[in-house]
């Protein structure tokens, strides 16, 4: 059987992990990270505007290029997706390069054959129809 998906242990525990490791590794400034933590409450069900900004200032002024689940690795240029309106974090997988066998841009591969008609069919999934695109979490 197929699996597509991405383990969660704890939301909250995950949530913060993942900003610390962002932190810990560069990708944020310590303004930021003080930002996050500040105004993110990693337990509530709803995202406050403050958190909501917070992290949205880090997606998209302070992580440029960087794919944050493999942030030694260069970008794929081998295509472009375009945006959608459907909040997630900013990927930048799909601009990473081919290096030592490695093919940064599986995951563009990946989106095509999960939205093609008869993979779904096949799959059992998008039985409802929903209109937007199978992505790979961001």
């Amino acid at each position: 059987m197929e699996r597509v998906g991405n383990a969660v242990t704890d939301n909250e525990y995950d949530s913060i992990g993942t900003v610390a490791y962002w932190w810990t590794h560069a990708i944020i400034s310590d303004k930021t990270y003080k930002s996050i933590l500040k105004n993110c409450n990693f337990t509530a069900d709803k995202v406050s505007d403050d958190c909501d900004t917070a992290v949205n200032y880090a997606m998209n002024h302070e992580f440029g290029d960087i794919d944050q689940y493999s942030i030694y690795t260069p970008t794929c240029v081998a295509s472009k997706q375009k945006k959608t309106g459907f909040l997630r974090m900013k990927n930048t997988l799909l601009r990473r390069r081919f290096v030592s066998g490695y093919d940064p841009c599986t995951e563009s591969y990946a989106e095509k054959y999960y939205n093609r008609k008869d993979v779904q069919r096949a799959m059992h999934a998008n039985v409802t129809g929903i209109r937007y695109k199978w992505t790979a979490c961001r």
